[in-house]
């Protein structure tokens, strides 16, 4: 009866996933024999956006199979760039934890507060104190128990897919709670009985053996700051509840994406020490023809190195245009600010990196190239409950923003929000925070509502001023310092947003050059 069902809705039409009958296309006008033969020649020139290559008897000449030959390799290896960019920055921080701290081991969160410290991750703020720790679960499950109180952090996989926040924007709504973690390969054995974990915990189900836990502290003090990390617990399932956090040693442990070889190397480190996921596996053969494969030694040979270092430089100008000339639907404000994180879906970066009918690919490499670390809270714009983040990368004029000239931006208002708002700048090169503390008179990037607060006009509106001079005496406050030679771009973040952070009601600065700063200096 069942197979008779099935036969008859089948026979009936074609059904979408919302259950939705939709009509099954047919092809008007099928290519006639004649207009397959006149689309490319027997014998002649074909001539391509990639330059025209030779034909003789329908087959490539053997210097245009060269060529096409040098092609596939040159435009898989600038694709594989844009893959691998979420997954290098994360083995990047593990490697270098490995590498910065003596006796680093999973489990163990690094807190990072200095400006050194910041500077390495890919466009953290200068706001809050953040502790980042590691985690394997090939072994056992990971459990990771947090306090209660103002955390704000997630739960990333190697690919940087999140499925849970944690901490205030999380399941337990900063009461405080136990999350497992449990990967791929996490034994059945190695997992604990729910029934036996209590009222407030949450499965977590990750796609990869290792992942990152970020936390942020939200207000006061490094002293308050420490007393809540050592609150917190991660550990092996089997193993004492523990927790190791160390300090961040004023060094700068890095996700920027290295370049050239290196980067290479490391994806060839992250394929080894992770799974392959069923939708990557295409991508793995295109690795393997370049000479980067599981299972075996970094060693491609020169053809295969020549199209990585080349293709390294081109994914990179191809990561560079997506984030710096926009053109992803959804995402721009008024003056061209672009919604980072927590904006309108469009076709913006989504913490499970999933759509009904794909899997997100431009939006993932922008995202993951400009900035490191998805959760819910940052992807869905929920007002009082989401992490709002939006940027700017030209002036009004529509220039690009330079470190040699002097700029304004007028805020009518505070961005509304119920826990901070900060504005910080950051280098275009790097995407991290901008580093002008070289400079005698180097100062702090950011200007926000905690610990770099503006000077207020009456009615509440605020300027802040960009160039490369010294801060206009008093003005110090809601001065950034920029470097000559280099560019910058602003973050404007909002935590715990409000609805009108979102919906446009709260109308954004624009960017202005400016002279000098005498009319907002008297």
């Amino acid at each position: 009866m069942k197979t008779k069902l099935l036969a008859l809705a089948l026979a009936s039409g074609t059904f979408l996933a919302n259950g939705a009958e939709a009509e099954e296309i047919r092809v008007p006008n099928l290519q006639t024999e004649q207009e397959f033969f006149d689309a490319m020649p027997v014998t002649g020139t074909v001539s391509t956006f990639f330059g025209d290559f030779e034909m003789e008897h329908s087959v490539p000449t053997e210097d245009s199979v060269d060529r096409i030959y040098e092609l596939i390799d040159h435009q898989r290896a600038a694709q594989l760039y844009l893959w691998g960019l979420p997954i290098a920055a994360h083995e990047q921080l593990i490697q270098g934890y490995f590498e910065n701290f003596e006796g680093y081991d999973y489990n163990t969160f690094v807190r990072v507060e200095s400006f050194e410290e910041r500077r390495g991750y890919l466009t953290a703020n200068e706001t809050t104190n953040y502790a980042l720790g590691t985690f394997n679960t090939d072994g056992a499950a990971v459990v990771l128990e947090v306090p209660p109180g103002v955390i704000i952090g997630m739960i990333d996989d190697m690919w940087q897919e999140s499925v849970s926040d944690i901490g205030i924007f999380g399941p337990n709504k900063g009461r405080g709670g136990t999350h497992v973690i449990i990967g791929p390969n996490t034994p059945q054995h190695m997992q604990p009985d729910p029934s036996a974990l209590g009222d407030d915990f949450n499965i977590i189900k990750i796609n990869t053996n290792r992942g990152i836990a970020l936390a942020r502290v939200s207000g006061g003090t490094i002293e308050e700051t420490l007393e809540k990390w050592a609150e917190m617990r991660m550990y092996n399932y089997g193993s004492e509840p523990s927790i190791n956090v160390i300090g961040g040693e004023d060094l700068m442990t890095q996700t920027i994406q290295p370049r050239g070889m290196a980067y290479w190397r490391l994806l060839h480190a992250a394929i080894n020490n992770e799974v392959v996921a069923e939708r990557d596996r295409l991508f793995m053969y295109w690795l393997k023809s370049l000479g980067i494969e599981r299972g075996k030694p970094f060693e491609p040979n020169e053809r295969q190195t020549a199209a990585l270092l080349d293709g390294a430089k081109v994914g990179e100008m191809m990561a560079k245009s997506f984030v710096f000339s926009e053109r992803l639907d959804g995402v721009l404000r008024e003056y061209d600010w672009r919604y980072v994180l927590g904006g309108e879906w469009g076709d913006g970066i989504k913490y499970n990196q999933s759509m009904r009918d794909y899997d997100i690919f431009d939006p993932r490499a922008r995202y993951t190239y400009e900035a490191m670390t998805t959760s819910p809270s940052m992807t869905v714009p929920r007002p009082g409950g989401a992490q709002g983040y939006v940027a700017k990368f030209e002036d009004s004029d529509g220039n690009r923003l330079k470190g040699e000239e002097r700029y304004v931006m007028e805020f009518n208002s505070q961005p509304p929000q119920d826990m901070f708002w900060s504005l910080t700048i950051y280098d275009p090169d790097t995407r991290a925070l901008l580093n002008n503390r070289g400079l005698k008179d180097g100062s702090d990037v950011t200007v926000d509502s905690i610990n770099h607060k503006p000077k207020l006009n009456v009615d509440g509106s605020y300027v802040v001023m960009l160039g490369p001079d010294d801060a206009p005496e008093g003005w110090a406050s809601n001065y950034v310092r920029t470097l000559p030679g280099r560019g910058w771009f602003p973050y404007i973040r909002a935590y715990g947003a409000h609805k009108e952070f979102f919906d446009g009601t709260y109308q954004l600065p624009n960017i202005h050059r400016v002279e000098n700063f005498d009319k907002w200096i008297k």
